[in-house]
């Protein structure tokens, strides 16, 4: 399903690329093999190539039986190009040793290259800052390094925009394990980009495959980087973000429970002692507010978090839920939830296995573990292992009627697959292979097993957020950063972080949420992101603020699968602005929302984007939730406008639509 306002002249640059990249004679990709760089070898074997959806082109080694293919996807009515490689060994001996596959390493040498920039955001690694852009010139001659942290894909954030001023390409890294990627420009503005998996270095068996990291890239012109980012956000809608049957997978408007109270007590010891009948009230609270999930986190599982991680296994009752806080488990929670006409998300950290658990003490061989007690983290890679946890969660599922999977990822990955490696160093890599492959099986399992369920991908916050998780998963928790200023209920640095996160990340990914808090429009629209996670108590008080900031959500989320800009430089600075827009060219509509943050000045300039400026223009503004009557404005006037706010902070949203031709006289 792709956007009808698609660019379309970008369409054909990158077709074209994907058919003179992609040969005979190898493709953007390389790799070594045998202490040999691909470039050597591959126009020497064997090859073939078959037409369809997708081009599959394969190269097989006539001496070692080495099969390399490459499944490669060029998008027909949104721009970029998509593709992920696979190496078997067709031979009935071990291959030599295959080392530093790159999935993608190709050169651009464009036309007319001006000051270059590597424009790049922030991971979300639980800072301040978490998804924050910023740009690193690229002088020639140099060359940028970065790679994932830990093993996880994106405290070092897995997409990344080159820039050499008439133009540039957009890459996106699908590997949710330690990848690596250099940006470099050479002699005569050759621009290089190269990234893989960071350690490999193995032989294969007979008989054995492995697979690439799926790489898409996106080559634009014209100039202007949004412009760019947004020809991204439309490929991502139509051919990467998760649906259910044939419509988006939106991030709900949602309580996260155990909630901060506002009695003055302290919230951990509420949320770890939290019970089912404090659930039950919870739920109960709610009603008529205008909320779509009910959602139980961490403080249900015996053993209470973190240290209960490892105590999933059947029957549920026994293993799972703390019989003493939830005697019937969790299916009287989603009874409710569902009767009060809202779906119900359940939080489970499936890899981290601490010691003592259920799975460390019974299964120990499914965990990897240098400790050598059972904890560690749960081997996905092992078919038996996932085969197991695959089959709790599915039970899970079916029997507490849950509509959302929350899978949680506290535990850093790297330093357990090198410890699999140092038992054989010419078979360095392929721990965190299975490990990643066994992943993506798991979660396609259950996706498939239950049509109508959809998957939150948390990691400690936003440390798993690639290209392969954006395909099967929304990020409902796109950051840990904001849990100590909800906490302490600090609503402005809420509200600023929140601000930065969607400024920086929705250029990539068209949603995502993290926690929120307040109800008065400044702190709402802040968090909301075409959906939120309100993480505090409702008090009474507020319950019609609260209702009327939920259904102004509900009527303007619409505009999130628009093109999207930012207005104001993304800061931290609560002396400056924040504006974005969105924009429905096909509709002719957008909004535009401003935020006066605590420090800055009461009236800020902006200039919008996408406006037709012979056109006029219905336009309303809402400092509260009550829009104003709709005024007409020339699309001139609309195109530049004063803003001024007198709330400090405060907030404004702005609704507009082009009137049809036969009204714009009355302007």
């Amino acid at each position: 399903m792709a956007s009808a306002h698609a660019s379309n002249s970008q369409i054909a640059p990158n077709a074209t690329w994907a058919t003179k990249s992609f040969t005979s004679k190898g493709g953007p990709f390389s790799f070594v093999y045998g202490g040999k760089p691909s470039a050597e070898l591959l126009p020497l074997w064997r090859f073939k190539e078959q037409k369809g959806k997708s081009r599959i082109l394969t190269w097989t080694d006539p001496a070692t039986g080495l099969e390399v293919k490459a499944v490669v996807l060029v998008y027909e009515d949104t721009p970029g190009v998509d593709w992920t490689l696979t190496f078997t060994n067709k031979a009935t001996k071990d291959t030599p040793i295959l080392e530093h596959v790159r999935a993608v390493d190709v050169a651009d040498h464009p036309a007319q290259a001006g000051e270059a920039v590597l424009h790049r955001l922030n991971g979300g690694c639980c800072r301040t800052d978490d998804w924050m852009p910023f740009d690193q010139p690229l002088a020639a001659g140099q060359t940028l390094d970065f790679a994932a942290e830990a093993g996880r894909s994106s405290n070092v954030c897995p997409f990344f925009n080159l820039d050499w001023k008439s133009g540039g390409v957009i890459t996106a890294i699908g590997w949710s394990g330690q990848w690596s990627a250099s940006v470099g420009r050479g002699p005569e503005d050759a621009f290089r980009v190269r990234a893989g998996m960071e350690f490999l270095h193995t032989i294969l068996h007979p008989g054995e495959s492995i697979r690439s990291p799926r790489i898409l890239q996106m080559r634009w012109n014209g100039g202007d980087q949004f412009d760019a980012y947004n020809d991204f956000r439309r490929t991502m809608l139509a051919y990467v973000m998760p649906k259910i049957a044939g419509r988006f997978v939106t991030p709900p408007i949602t309580t996260n429970s155990p909630w901060v109270p506002h009695n003055g007590g302290d919230p951990m010891a509420y949320m770890y002692g939290f019970t089912a009948a404090q659930a039950l009230k919870e739920i109960e609270e709610l009603k008529g507010l205008g909320y779509e999930f009910y959602w139980t986190d961490a403080y249900y599982t015996k053993g209470n978090f973190p240290n209960g991680m490892g105590n999933y296994g059947l029957p549920l009752l026994d293993i799972v839920p703390d019989r003493a806080r939830f005697p019937e488990g969790l299916r009287p929670i989603s009874d409710a939830a569902h009767k009060m006409g809202l779906g119900y998300v359940v939080w489970f950290e499936p890899e981290r296995v601490a010691p003592g658990t259920y799975i460390a003490a019974n299964y120990p061989q499914f965990v990897i573990s240098p400790s050598g007690n059972g904890s560690g983290l749960f081997d996905l890679g092992d078919p038996q292992a996932r085969a197991y946890m695959t089959h709790f969660l599915d039970t899970a599922i079916a029997e507490w009627g849950m509509d959302c999977l929350r899978i949680d990822y506290n535990i850093d990955p790297l330093p357990f697959w090198q410890f699999m490696d140092a038992k054989d160093p010419n078979r360095a890599g392929i721990s965190e292979i299975r490990y990643v492959e066994g992943l993506y099986t798991m979660w396609d399992d259950l996706r498939k097993a239950h049509p109508k369920l959809f998957i939150d991908n948390c990691a400690s916050g936003g440390r798993r957020i690639d290209l392969e998780t954006s395909s099967r998963s929304i990020a409902l928790w796109r950051s840990d950063a904001t849990i100590d200023p909800f906490i302490k209920l600090d609503y402005d640095q809420v509200a600023l972080q929140n601000q930065v996160m969607s400024a920086g990340l929705n250029r990539y990914i068209p949603w995502s949420t993290t926690g929120n808090i307040g109800a008065e429009p400044y702190h709402f629209r802040s968090g909301f992101n075409c959906g939120m996670s309100l993480d505090e108590e409702p008090i009474p008080s507020q319950h019609e603020l609260l209702r009327a900031a939920i259904a102004e959500g509900k009527r303007i989320r619409k505009y999130w699968t628009g093109d999207f800009y930012p207005l104001t430089p993304v800061t931290l600075d609560p002396a400056d602005w924040c504006v974005w827009q969105y924009n429905r060219p096909s509709n002719g509509d957008g909004i535009v929302m401003a935020f006066r943050r605590p420090k800055a000045p009461p009236a800020f300039k902006v200039v919008l984007r996408g406006i037709d400026t012979a056109a006029a223009y219905s336009v309303s503004f809402s400092f509260g939730y009550e829009p104003s009557k709709p005024a007409r404005l020339a699309g001139s006037a609309l195109q530049t406008l004063i803003l001024g706010i007198k709330e400090c902070p405060g907030s404004v949203l702005i609704e507009y639509r082009k009137l049809p031709a036969n009204k714009r006289r009355r302007a």
